[in-house]
């Protein structure tokens, strides 16, 4: 709207020229009606229903001024817009000295004094003019043109121009009243600056109309049909012939009616159509809110029944993964192995195997993968797939050159679209069961396994220190280097992930309990010494923010 910030409303452009059309027409038939019937009229219409029919007029245009500037003001508080500050200027100054007009015309009437009519005469123009001038400016500001004037200044600066006005009419000391009282006659200065005025507002009724072409708003057309109601107005001021003509009750009557339009539209952007939108959206809330338990309930189940899919799901792989683990419990020849695998999701980022290469070898590796959940299980899954061949020849090759394997492992993981930031650490090995000899290597596992000797000495497998498989072969070609290590009988080895011994995410066991726990239990049977580990993890808060996993090898 030409007046306030709101949404653009469009209508059909046909119609709303047509009303345009209309307001024009009917102006005309009006016009020509009085024509037609002139002496008809002028012979009903009497000074007193003159008096009473002006009166109605000009008061109901005093009350439409008022209320259009009441509007302009508060909405300009909110707005800032310059072209609502001259509305609310304009009507503000057009409402008091309409009311002026008013009881100057009445005293006029009943005195008969001379210098009365013509400050009436005086009243009368320059309400019409200022509010014509008001419009006109109003009509050529760009809509979106902000001011940063206070909203306060609006009165103060009708105050003053008001008093600037009534002083030189009253007090005669600026040649405006010099040309209505010292032989100039009203009159001829009168008939001149309706002319002015009706070129105002016509000139007013292009710039809304351009207005209309780029917003395509309807309440701009009833501002111009207004505005056209008034220019008939100002023509029937310039046709009548004596104060109580019927042209000049008509030109009243026109400009009242001009008037009234400008207020609809300006009530209608400021009050009906902004409180349609609230009393709406109240409704829109108030409807959701009278449903909100029901529609609470049906998205809680909704939501409910897709968790309990994705749990279903989830369980279907977990099973997956686990079954692809070796058994707890694996004997062979001349050694023995016991595991225990504790996720702290339903899926798991770690994962450890333990196969036989061939008859004589053993292959073992552990594993933990960045990050939990689904992404990194289905890497343990890729993982398992590429490290453990089963081709028959790769398999032994790779499975006793434990550095072969990994590099076969990091080149295979470079030439598929993982994410960047997935990454895997690996500890891979070989158990020869005739020489007793575990041939190692890391792919950059942190947690160095710990070897514990028989008669209570340890060490940790950390003489080979390998770099982890992720995303680097554009930049950097890893060497990767197997270490031997000779067993004993009764030697035991604790592979395992740093969720065992990550106080930080688990609260768990420290690295030298742990060792105590092994040197400790080191003549106990492999069972009970895995039996005592596990008393230190139930110690421990259940919810674990780490995986932990871990397999014991006893050589036999």
């Amino acid at each position: 709207m030409l007046l306030l910030d709101k949404e653009k409303r469009k209508f059909s452009v046909n119609n709303d020229y047509l009303w345009l059309l209309i307001t024009f027409i009917f102006a005309l038939i009006v016009f020509d009606i009085l024509i037609i019937y002139e002496n008809k009229f002028s012979s009903i219409l009497s000074k007193d229903s003159f008096l009473a029919w002006h009166t109605i007029f000009e008061l109901l245009n005093v009350i439409f001024s008022f209320i259009i500037f009441n509007n302009c003001y508060y909405s300009y508080k909110h707005t800032k817009r310059l072209r609502i500050f001259i509305f609310s200027l304009t009507f503000l100054l057009v409402g008091v000295i309409n009311f002026l007009y008013v009881v100057s015309f009445d005293s006029a009437v009943q005195l008969f004094i001379q210098e009365s009519i013509d400050l009436t005469v005086i009243y009368f123009i320059m309400n019409r003019f200022i509010m014509a001038l008001g419009i006109f400016f109003s009509s050529i500001i760009p809509y979106y043109k902000k001011s940063k004037i206070n909203e306060k200044a609006i009165s103060v600066f009708d105050i003053i121009t008001f008093l600037i006005i009534f002083l030189v009419i009253k007090c005669k000391f600026c040649i405006i009243p010099d040309l209505f009282f010292d032989g100039y006659g009203t009159a001829n200065i009168r008939e001149f600056l309706d002319y002015i005025i009706i070129a105002l507002e016509i000139f007013s009724i292009g710039g809304f109309i351009r207005n209309y072409i780029k917003f395509k708003d309807k309440y701009i057309i009833v501002i111009c049909c207004g505005l056209i109601l008034c220019s008939f107005g100002e023509i029937m001021f310039i046709l009548y012939k004596n104060l109580y003509d019927v042209y000049n009750l008509l030109g009243h009557a026109y400009r009242s009616i001009g008037i009234y339009l400008i207020y609809y539209s300006v009530f209608k952007y400021q009050i009906d159509i902004p409180y349609f939108q609230f009393k709406r959206a109240q409704d829109t809330i108030r409807l959701y809110a009278n449903n909100l338990e029901k529609i609470i309930d049906r998205r809680t189940r909704e939501i409910k029944e897709v968790n309990e899919r994705l749990l279903s799901e989830l369980e279907h792989a977990k099973k997956i993964q686990q079954s692809l683990l070796p058994d707890k419990r694996i004997e062979f020849s001349s050694v023995i192995f016991l595991s225990e695998y504790i996720p702290c999701e339903r899926l798991s980022g770690d994962f450890f195997d333990i196969y036989e290469i061939d008859k004589d070898n053993v292959g073992m590796y552990i594993l933990d993968v960045s990050g939990h959940g689904i992404s990194a299980a289905l890497l343990t899954m890729f993982t398992n797939h590429y490290i453990k061949s089963t081709e028959r020849l790769i398999k032994r090759y790779r499975g006793l050159k434990p550095h072969k394997n990994l590099m076969h492992f990091y080149e295979e993981f470079n030439k598929l679209n993982f994410p960047e930031e997935m990454h895997i650490v690996i500890f891979f090995a070989n158990y020869n069961l005739n020489s007793k000899v575990l041939t190692y290597c890391s792919g950059g596992l942190n947690c160095y396994p710990i070897l514990i000797r028989k008669n209570g000495d340890y060490e940790f497998l950390d003489k080979s220190q390998g770099f982890p498989i992720c995303k680097f072969s554009e930049f950097f070609t890893p060497e990767y280097t197997s270490v031997k290590i000779g067993l004993n009988k009764g030697d035991r080895i604790l592979f395992y992930t740093d969720g065992l011994i990550d106080k930080k995410k688990n609260k768990a066991i420290s690295k030298r309990k742990l060792i105590d726990i092994l040197i400790d239990n080191r003549n106990n049977s492999i069972e009970i010494l895995n039996s005592k580990i596990l008393q230190e993890i139930n110690r421990l808060d259940n919810k674990f923010d780490d995986d932990i996993t871990y397999f014991i090898m006893e050589a036999k």
